[in-house]
């Protein structure tokens, strides 16, 4: 059974393939190969596997909870927030394969990383973005109110996708990423959207990637004064 890190390879939760090949096996004995790493843990149940391309492997759900144990917090919500931009993150099936898995380390910290994306309705955020994965749960964590994320807007009949949008304090942040945003035509097609969006007596604050690397508690704390003003 395909497992690990290979698993997540495999489900485009991380850019690179390991250099091994990461294989759950249901028995201790057998002889080693080459290029291959058995992970000798808990068989995954029948709802923990899925056939892709004619390959067995670990569901998301279960890939996650093998990695909680052996990456940290950040490279594990950074694993959670590429299964929900690919719509991949079913809550429902990762607290089950938790609920199978007790007592395995990293629980904890998988809890903390799938946080930011339990809703009251249950629906998994609308995050598109590498970007707005790392965004949202600082949010979170600063006990803020749960944006919505990729919200449509529709102002003097054009419409608009927000990146996090507060409705009820009138607060819009956008996250701009060097690849779509640091272009002529981007910069010009911003420039325009944050005038209606001005206009309709919204805020909006621009986060760039290097701000959140270099200065991310002052971009919070700035946010935070906008939702309270």
């Amino acid at each position: 059974m395909v497992s690990h890190a290979t698993a997540a390879a495999f489900h485009g939760l991380w850019d690179k393939w390991p250099h091994l090949i990461d294989v759950t096996v249901p028995v201790e004995a057998g002889r080693k190969l080459n290029g291959i790493r058995c992970r000798r843990c808990r068989y995954p149940e029948p709802e923990e596997i899925e056939v892709r391309g004619g390959v067995a492997v670990t569901t998301v759900a279960r890939t996650l909870v093998d990695l909680a144990g052996i990456v940290g917090l950040p490279t594990l919500r950074k694993l959670v927030g590429r299964a929900a931009i690919r719509k991949r993150l079913d809550l429902d099936a990762v607290y089950l394969a938790m609920h199978n898995a007790k007592g395995r380390r990293g629980l904890k910290a998988l809890e903390l990383a799938l946080a930011p994306y339990r809703t009251k309705d249950g629906k998994v955020p609308d995050v598109r973005s590498d970007f707005e994965t790392l965004v949202l749960p600082e949010l979170v964590d600063m006990g803020l109110p749960r944006p919505s994320c990729n919200a449509p807007l529709r102002i003097e009949g054009e419409r608009f996708l927000i990146d996090f949008l507060w409705e009820k304090a009138q607060v819009i942040v956008e996250t701009d990423g060097r690849e779509t945003h640091e272009t002529p035509n981007a910069f010009q097609s911003d420039r325009r959207r944050d005038q209606f969006l001005a206009a309709a007596g919204y805020r909006v604050l621009r986060v760039t990637w290097k701000q959140i690397q270099g200065e991310r508690d002052a971009v919070l704390r700035r946010i935070c004064l906008a939702l309270k003003g």
